[in-house]
């Protein structure tokens, strides 16, 4: 019986990792990469769908205290232009310093990405930390890459390695004590 148990559990983990790389694809665009930071991290912003090869598109920056979605009217700084790929594609980095917003960031938040060309307009958000401290309204699991987002394969590849190791276990604690039964006899 618990040995049963043992395999459906490892079998659910590698299930859940085999299974990541279809429902990861769908990235929300624009990615950032990584999803979160303090001062003087670096991020890369990419474009990965629905973009026109040669349009030039806008990235502007805005600070919230929740996340961003598509809905945010909040005020946008620091516009930065970037063209489209022939693959309709665009990627641009980005330093969370003194130049990106005309104000100090002192309390944690989510900045706010704007990718806009004449034909799209986009919205993702960074979490921004301060002395490790995340912004309120961060889910528990966002450092694994549980966040807003989901950006990272790292929260899925936890959870496999966890659902395989609970399995692995239950299989060795079902057959200690199977030894055990037949030892005392």
């Amino acid at each position: 019986m618990l040995t049963a148990l043992a395999c459906a559990l490892a079998i659910a983990g590698a299930l859940t990792l085999g299974t990541f790389g279809t429902a990861h694809a769908q990235q929300p665009d624009p990615l950032i990469d990584p999803a979160q930071g303090s001062a003087n991290s670096r991020f890369q912003i990419v474009g990965q769908t629905g973009w026109i090869a040669g349009d030039a598109v806008t990235i502007s920056f805005g600070f919230s205290d929740a996340p961003a979605g598509a809905s945010y009217s909040g005020t946008l700084y620091n516009e930065q232009r970037v063209t489209v790929l022939r693959d309709g594609t665009w990627s641009f980095p980005t330093v969370v310093n003194d130049k990106l917003f005309p104000f100090p960031l002192w309390r944690p938040g989510y900045i706010v990405v704007k990718a806009q060309s004449a034909t799209t307009t986009a919205i993702n958000t960074y979490v921004y930390t301060v002395d490790g401290r995340a912004p309120a309204g961060l889910p528990p699991l966002a450092s694994l890459g549980g966040g807003p987002s989901h950006n990272a394969p790292v929260f899925a590849i936890t959870m496999a390695l966890f659902a395989a190791a609970a399995g692995a276990l239950v299989a060795v604690s079902g057959a200690m004590r199977k030894r055990a039964l037949v030892e005392a006899r």
